[in-house]
């Protein structure tokens, strides 16, 4: 399987191992977002389509995301990424490379101009990226179909149910929606099954499932994705759906 997808002009998906970064080519420079695990190439990659400077935004610092960040100067992060980042700091990267992106900034590439929106939960400063002109938003590991881990340091249920509301009420500003794992393009309509979903699961409602590999967790399917998560010790939860 070829590892490099063309969706539009200016526009490719590397996948990677299940994860997927994106490139989008400006009229300056190009704009990397995530860059994997660290299995492929990605800056030569990026360096066969394009002639421009490529700079990299992490939509989160999972290390997934970040397995190439070494090989990009200056790397773009949300402030409240930064102590996560900083404790899992990936070989060969310094915090000296990384500069800020806030709430309500606009990456202006010419041809594209993406607009920084907050949306922790999954990680303290995830972030995602919406171009209202193409009616497009980047989300990250937020809103998918697949599994979103949710359990460990930095995850936290009631940021990421404020975050699903938060985009539920921005949602006439996108048709598409392009996640870093699972089936792309999705639409706008499973954000309120997300919502439902962990709604439900905090409620007792979804049964506890063994993941699909041994993790330190349990797994609740809902109707749109799977939730991987680990109810506090004593909460009764995880016995009580299953």
């Amino acid at each position: 399987m070829n590892p490099m997808i063309k969706v539009s002009e200016h526009f490719w998906i590397f996948e990677e191992n299940g994860v997927r970064s994106f490139l989008f080519e400006g009229d300056k420079s190009a704009m990397l977002v995530d860059s994997g695990f660290g299995t492929l190439p990605i800056r030569e990659m990026a360096a066969g389509l394009t002639d421009l400077p490529v700079f990299l935004v992490n939509t989160h610092t999972d290390r997934d995301h970040t397995g190439c960040n070494k090989d990009f100067q200056p790397v773009y992060m949300h402030p409240a990424e930064m102590d996560y980042y900083q404790d899992r700091l990936p070989k060969d990267c310094c915090m000296e490379d990384v500069l800020s992106l806030w709430e309500g900034d606009v990456i202006d590439l010419g041809n594209w101009r993406f607009e920084v929106i907050l949306t922790p939960g999954h990680t303290p400063g995830s972030i995602m990226l919406l171009e209202r002109a193409k009616r497009m938003l980047i989300s990250g590991d937020t809103i998918q179909d697949g599994n979103i881990f949710m359990f460990g340091p930095g995850r936290n249920m009631q940021a990421f149910q404020c975050t699903l509301k938060k985009m539920a009420g921005l949602a006439e500003a996108f048709d598409t929606i392009w996640p870093s794992h699972g089936s792309y393009p999705l639409q706008a309509d499973i954000i309120p099954g997300l919502l439902a979903g962990a709604q439900d699961m905090l409620a007792g409602k979804l049964p506890g499932q063994e993941p699909d590999r041994p993790m330190p967790c349990k797994k609740y399917v809902c109707g749109v994705a799977a939730f991987l998560y680990r109810f506090a010790e004593g909460s009764g939860s995880d016995t009580n759906a299953g």
